[in-house]
């Protein structure tokens, strides 16, 4: 059984996740003023149908320098609990890890220069998990296929949050890339209007 069908059965809730997270984004880009009354929240779902590779993006609060590697290696940890957040199991940000060779996260909050960029080599950690000989402790493995580093690119928003999914694994007729099941799914299933 591979890592995420022990969380979710039908491929299409990463969406739902990935969705739900940006959507809290954007609400505490609202609360901290880093999004005006006026500013339109915005989730951006891009598909490179021919790279195989998925990006959802939201405009929301990002996640500051000093809390990203924590925050996107942490398991079961999330500051939801006992929040209005939609999401609060803290493994939505890690849903895909299960449907791609690589997850990629990125962000920036306001007011900072670069741009945090976290990647989770997928493949490297289900040969890990399959692995017989495996000693290693869970922080053990996560140190083994992580890496993080900083980018300084003026092509990203001042604030945002990204996911990037590549090497998207085929799963129940390719759904993950089809946009019109992408498009059904969400209708049903996002917290905000879609």
């Amino acid at each position: 059984s591979d890592l995420s069908s022990s969380m979710y059965v039908d491929p299409l809730t990463i969406y739902r996740e990935y969705v739900q997270n940006a959507a809290d984004a954007i609400d505490e880009a609202r609360a901290t003023a880093t999004l005006g009354p006026d500013d339109p929240g915005r989730i951006e779902i891009q598909l490179a149908i021919d790279e195989r590779t998925v990006r959802v993006r939201d405009n929301g609060a990002g996640i500051p320098e000093k809390e990203f590697d924590q925050r996107l290696t942490s398991f079961g940890a999330s500051k939801k609990r006992g929040t209005s957040a939609r999401g609060f199991r803290g493994v939505g940000r890690l849903a895909g890890i299960g449907s791609c060779q690589e997850l990629i996260f990125r962000s920036r909050a306001q007011g900072q220069r670069r741009i945090s960029e976290l990647r989770w080599d997928c493949k490297a950690l289900k040969g890990l998990l399959r692995s017989t000989d495996n000693v290693r402790d869970l922080s053990g493995t996560v140190s083994e296929v992580v890496t993080v580093r900083t980018i300084d690119d003026a092509t990203y928003p001042s604030h945002f949050f990204e996911v990037e999914l590549r090497g998207v694994i085929r799963q129940r007729n390719d759904q993950l890339l089809n946009p019109t099941a992408i498009n059904d799914y969400l209708s049903q299933v996002a917290p905000v209007p879609f």
